[in-house]
């Protein structure tokens, strides 16, 4: 037992040492794995970065179309697509029905109260109750722009824009309590200036006393709504949509954002997945250049290896210092890339990210436990191709004749 462990530390003696022998060699074999996972590390990290800023920045955009009853107001501005408060409704039904409407990839149904009776603001101002739903929500929390630690839940209502209420503070709305859970930035639309925002669930708790107070109005009866809002699948156009929409849904009305918004929200979505094919790519062809180098570098120690093999080493321990040496020599490469990636990262942030930032469009770096999660993962890939590349040539040699490689005849 120890003369067999005496013998795999040689082996890994041996992969140690191999990798300074040629040092050229191995330096060129780093420095090309260096380059490839600093690519993919920086590219990863990035693209994890758009697509948080995307969900940050073009939700704020708002929604791609709006369904509304056939009459009913609308507000569309370059920053959000809005209902009007109206006294038109449509029946919630329209929620399932449009979610397997082809080109549809989110419904977003909102119920908006126009009231001057809430109890809360004085000399009977007029103020707008909004209802939401935060799971399928495309234009209300993307604007949060400050909010208690915590998911909003029954009970808690978010303040427009332009609103005085604090964080965590009681707003008293037809008699009953409600917490102020977020407060939106301001953004010149007017009902999220000075509405408040609150769930469905809690519509349904305020419904009765509304009704005392307000009388039975359309949008006071269970399970209407105010207006739809629809973000479109990837290469599904407003046209299409719009269409399908009208030849399915009568009694309505269908307003689209505009579309060059539209185009830019899914361009940039096929071009992310564009960039994971590309990574992908990079990880085949590094896995190809190293099957290459280790296929000669196994040529130049075909006698050492047949040394090997005539003092005892089995093929199994052969492959494995062979693997080992490649996956060692490639994992090193990979934090190097890790490295130099962090560096350019930091070029970016000096560059295009403070460019981007004083044109005003947001940038969201992952935080570092993320950051590290994805190095971590280059790392292990970095290793793991090393190794697959290596696997063929080791296992070529290890099946020839220790008198054949001694000859040098592989």
């Amino acid at each position: 037992m120890a003369s067999r462990s005496g013998f795999r530390f040689l082996l890994g003696s041996l992969a140690l040492q191999n990798l300074g022998r040629r040092k050229p060699r191995t330096f060129l074999l780093l420095a090309a794995v260096a380059i490839c996972s600093g690519a993919i590390f920086t590219g990863a990290v990035l693209m994890r970065s758009i697509e948080t800023s995307m969900s940050v920045g073009f939700t704020r955009l708002g929604a791609d179309m709006l369904i509304v009853p056939a009459g009913a107001l609308t507000n569309i501005t370059a920053a959000l697509l809005t209902a009007e408060p109206t006294d038109l409704t449509l029946d919630d039904s329209i929620v399932g029905r449009l979610q397997h409407l082809k080109g549809v990839q989110k419904v977003a149904p909102q119920l908006i109260f126009r009231t001057d009776a809430s109890g809360y603001s004085r000399g009977g101002d007029l103020i707008d109750l909004i209802a939401f739903d935060p799971d399928s929500d495309i234009t209300v929390q993307p604007w949060l722009e400050q909010h208690l630690d915590r998911p909003i839940r029954e009970g808690d209502v978010i303040v427009g824009g332009r609103r005085e209420e604090t964080l965590g503070s009681e707003m008293l709305i037809f008699g009953r309590p409600l917490t102020v859970y977020g407060k939106l930035a301001k953004t010149a639309v007017g009902s999220h200036e000075r509405g408040l925002f609150i769930t469905f669930a809690t519509l349904a708790a305020l419904r009765d006393p509304m009704r005392q107070i307000c009388g039975m109005k359309a949008p006071l009866e269970p399970n209407k709504l105010s207006g739809v809002l629809l973000e479109l699948a990837p290469g599904a156009t407003t046209q299409q949509v719009r269409f399908a929409a009208l030849a399915n849904f009568p009694g309505i009305k269908v307003v689209s954002a505009e579309s060059m918004l539209t185009s830019i929200r899914q361009g940039l979505g096929a071009l992310l997945d564009g960039v994971l094919g590309l990574m992908i790519i990079m990880f085949v062809s590094t896995a190809l250049m190293v099957s290459v180098m280790f296929s000669a570098i196994i040529t130049e120690r075909r006698r050492e290896l047949g040394l090997l093999k005539a003092i005892g080493a089995r093929r199994t321990q052969i492959i494995g210092m062979l693997l080992a040496e490649a996956g060692l020599a490639t994992a090193i490469g990979g934090v190097l890339g890790c490295l130099l990636g962090i560096v350019l990262m930091r070029i970016y942030e000096h560059s295009l990210v403070y460019y981007l930032d004083r044109m005003g469009v947001p940038f969201v770096w992952l935080d570092g436990r993320v950051i590290s999660i994805i190095a971590v993962v280059c790392v292990a890939f970095a290793a793991l191709i090393g190794a697959a590349g290596a696997l063929y040539p080791a296992w070529r040699a290890s099946r020839s004749d220790p008198y054949d490689l001694i000859r040098a005849e592989i």
